[in-house]
């Protein structure tokens, strides 16, 4: 405030100002900016951020990401090996797009420049891809580009770096302006950059000397290479040591394995190379982990370029087209809270392959990019046979890959609802399907559903309801199936009539599906529809005990592939009755009387039994009665009599045999035959696991017991050897102490005599002072 003589309080009206000027800080003019500190790059900048990449060929792949971006305007990408110096060999990917000028090479050799983030088709956009790929690589990488009008070539090298101790990242960077000479295509070239002469000369000198080029001459016949008017060259040569690249192979580059015969390796040894997944066996061959073509044929989903490998092309596999057997997409996903720019949805396709295969999981990519291979997901990560044969394709645009564009975050709340709706949607997929099988089993020896057409389908349509099917030409046909088979089963009863001339007798092939269905969907049958998950269960010995074990779902796999269609023998209806009551004995054998599922296994078997007496009749021309498992089944439960029913002739039919009994007598002496025979067996077993359980128990307690008696005997030496030690030592401490003592006794009295004889020199000195003093003369 202003005082009455105008003079000011407080501090000066300039820094009034800027108090009340606008509260930010404002960017420094340009001309100022010469004199801000530079923020260097190291060369190790280089090699750490290769670490990213721990495998080679995801780091090859980024290279290829840039020639596949929609900004390269390629069509054709090609990747080569070659051998620039003998026992040299140099990786080359070369396109047709349009080129970079001078300042895109420029941005792209520095770090953090880029323009792709978000853009429709790009994978790309942190800005490192080519400088992380190519130096996971190799030590060296010479990128030459060429434009209209304007071509450019620049060095990205370790090796230069480092042999001159350089602080910061230097690049050799060169650009001519181009003219075509005439029709031939041919290229003229005039230096522009840099324009001082002695700074070319400097730049080239260092791609001379670090280079397989040795002159301006050959890195023209180099950009001369590229055959297209415009286009881009990188080369990488000084690869990584120890070699990771196997050449041999003419087409293809491939990873090389642990061991120098790996190639001879057979199907219980591991691959040449395999990346860790959760879930998967050690021994799985999986292609695409260790060739580069193979790799290159799934990397991206819908390809928009045309590529080939060392002078071959690279035909794609769409994984999605693999999914032949039982495919089904699932209707779009995209989670919510998202930013726009990440607003995409996610799609999910699901089936198996016709041929057989031990792979399972998901291909996942984002914006068409393949980002990771054979993901296991919820049951497919246990240790059971749930799921262990369901491939499928992931289309995740709205998730984030990680730098290395290998793996996803993981810690995106996007990713995790994209897992929990992928786990609902296998199974979704896994039970209905399991519903449809069971609907139409043994249709032809495969499980087919159709591909979708029109967009998505709801899953179980081609089933009727309680699984009869769907209504077709075959209804009506008395074909001994009342109705319940698919068209094929009705065709093959209608063959069967007619080669058996014109009479409808029941072919067992609709005999079986019909059964292993009526089984398998029994309240009771859940403990015998798939193998035994002896970790879940918590019975860790039973495939110890199990020597053959079997399940219906094995059976109905079987029975799918036609292992039981024999034409005119016995061996394929023998096999699957053995089969099914091998199930029931199995039960038997592990559980004892009066547990649940030993009960279970009583209840299905005597419904088997049941229904193959019925199907087989009296005749039983191929025998499949005998052996039956009715005598383990026990007596069938007795069933109540309605309220309300007659007193009499109840005698009568209490008397009178059932319908059919005749087909369910059993001979008494087979039965104690077959009761001995299995009772033996199985007690034979038992004392034979008994008899080899004590044998080993024998075994390691006498080797125990031989161990602790040695482990005694070493202690006990142990000890006397420790005690005669200690005796010495303190044997020689005693005698070094009676040493210091006498030492230090004869000190003492050395001491004392130096000490007198001290005093007597100082008295005589003492005694010449006084007479020196007084005068007299000392003669």
């Amino acid at each position: 405030m202003a005082g009455a003589d105008g003079a000011t309080e407080g501090p000066p009206d300039a820094t009034y100002a800027a108090l009340e000027g606008p509260r930010f800080v404002t960017a420094p003019e340009p001309a100022r900016q010469s004199v801000l500190s530079h923020s260097k790059s190291h060369p190790r900048m280089l090699e750490s951020n290769a670490t990213s990449h721990v495998w080679p060929l995801g780091a090859l792949a980024e290279l290829l990401d840039n020639a596949q971006d929609q900004e390269c305007g390629a069509t054709r990408v090609d990747v080569d090996a070659f051998e620039f110096e003998p026992g040299k060999m140099a990786l080359s990917v070369q396109d047709d797009g349009v080129g970079m000028a001078r300042s895109n090479l420029h941005c792209m050799l520095s770090f953090g420049f880029s323009s792709k983030e978000h853009v429709v088709g790009n994978v790309g956009r942190f800005g490192i891809g080519f400088k992380s790929g190519s130096m996971r690589i190799a030590h060296d990488a010479l990128i030459l580009s060429r434009r209209e009008g304007q071509a450019s070539a620049a060095l990205l090298s370790t090796t230069f770096l480092n042999a001159i101790e350089a602080d910061d990242i230097l690049i050799p960077m060169f650009t001519w302006t181009t003219e075509t000479a005439g029709g031939a295509g041919k290229h003229t070239y005039v230096a522009s950059e840099p324009s001082n002469t002695a700074e070319w000369e400097e730049n080239m000198s260092v791609i001379e000397q670090y280079t397989y080029l040795a002159s301006e001459a050959a890195v023209l016949r180099e950009l001369d290479k590229i055959t297209t008017p415009t286009g881009t060259r990188i080369v990488l040569f000084n690869l990584k040591d120890p070699p990771e690249f196997d050449f041999s192979v003419k087409n293809d580059v491939r990873m090389l394995g642990i061991d120098p015969d790996e190639q001879n390796r057979t199907s219980a040894r591991r691959p040449v190379y395999q990346q860790h997944r959760p879930g998967q066996q050690m021994t799985l061959d999986v292609p695409e982990d260790y060739s580069l073509r193979a790799y290159m044929e799934v990397l991206y989903l819908r390809p928009t370029v045309t590529f080939s490998l060392r002078g071959e092309l690279i035909e794609p596999r769409c994984p999605i087209s693999r999914l032949a057997l039982e495919y089904y997409k699932f209707e779009d996903y995209t989670p919510k809270d998202l930013p726009e720019e990440r607003r995409a949805p996610v799609i999910v396709h699901c089936g198996y392959q016709e041929e057989k295969s031990k792979h399972c999981g998901f291909h996942i990519y984002n914006k068409n990019r393949l980002i990771r291979m054979y993901q296991r997901f919820g049951a497919q990560l246990q240790a059971n046979a749930m799921m262990k044969d369901m491939l499928g394709v992931v289309e995740a645009d709205c998730l984030e890959p990680t730098h290395n564009k290998q793996a996803f975050n993981t810690t995106d709340v996007a990713y995790q609802k994209c897992q929990k709706h992928l786990e609902k949607c296998m199974n979704d997929y896994y039970f209905g399907v399991q519903n449809l099988r069971l609907a139409g089993i043994g249709a032809g020896g495969k499980r087919r559903i159709g591909a979708p057409q029109g967009g998505t389908r709801k899953k179980g349509k081609s089933a009727g309801k309680d699984g009869k099917g769907t209504k077709g030409k075959g209804k009506g046909k008395k074909n001994g199936s009342d109705g319940d088979s698919d068209d094929d089963d009705a065709w093959v009863a209608k063959r069967a009539k007619s080669a058996a001339g014109g009479k409808n007798k029941l072919d067992l092939r609709t005999f079986f599906p019909r059964v292993l269905r009526k089984l398998m969907s029994h309240k009771n049958s859940w403990a015998f529809n798939e193998p035994v998950d002896a970790e879940y269960w918590g019975v860790l010995d039973y495939y110890e005990i199990i020597k053959t074990p079997m399940d219906f779902g094995t059976i109905a796999t079987k029975l799918d592939a036609g292992e039981y269609r024999t034409e005119g023998s016995a061996h394929g209806p023998q096999k699957f009755v053995a089969d099914v009551r091998q199930v029931f004995y199995n039960a038997w054998t592990y559980n004892t009387p009066g547990h649940q599922v030993y009960e279970f296994a009583q209840e299905v078997g005597r419904i088997f039994e049941t229904e193959l007496a019925k199907a087989v009749g009296d005749e039983d021309v191929w025998n499949l009665k005998a052996g039956n498992v009715l005598a383990m089944c026990g007596p069938a439960p007795a069933k109540e009599k309605p309220a309300g029913a007659l007193a009499a002739g109840d005698g009568d039919a209490a008397a009178k045999p059932e319908p059919g009994a005749a087909a369910f007598a059993v001979d008494s002496e087979a039965i104690k035959a077959m009761v001995e025979t299995r009772a033996a067996q199985a007690i034979g077993e038992a004392n034979a696991a008994r008899d080899e359980a004590l044998a080993k128990l024998h075994d390691e307690r006498a080797a125990r017991e031989v161990f602790e008696a040695e482990l005694e005997a070493q202690m006990a030496e142990s000890l006397r050897a420790a005690r005669e030690e200690e005796k010495s030592r303190y044997a020689k401490l005693e005698s070094e102490k009676d040493t210091l003592l006498s030492a230090l006794s004869d000190s003492s009295e050395m001491k004392r005599m130096y000490q007198e004889r001290v005093k007597a020199l100082e008295a005589e000195v003492k005694a010449l002072k006084e007479k020196v003093g007084e005068g007299q003369v000392v003669s």
